[in-house]
């Protein structure tokens, strides 16, 4: 307004409507988050057999 721009409001990345996080979560298979070093999301039940 009167040669003013408009700040714009920072929203969070979002993909189908689920934080990018949450996307991964839900949706990476055990390989893509190996390649990636994102062991903590990697499913615990995989574990267990080994003991």
């Amino acid at each position: 307004m009167n040669g003013k721009q408009k700040k714009r409001v920072k929203r969070p990345a979002t993909i189908d409507g689920m934080d990018a996080d949450e996307f991964i979560r839900r949706n990476a298979d055990p390989i893509w988050l190996h390649q990636n070093e994102m062991w903590e999301y990697m499913d615990q039940t995989e574990d267990d057999d080994l003991f």
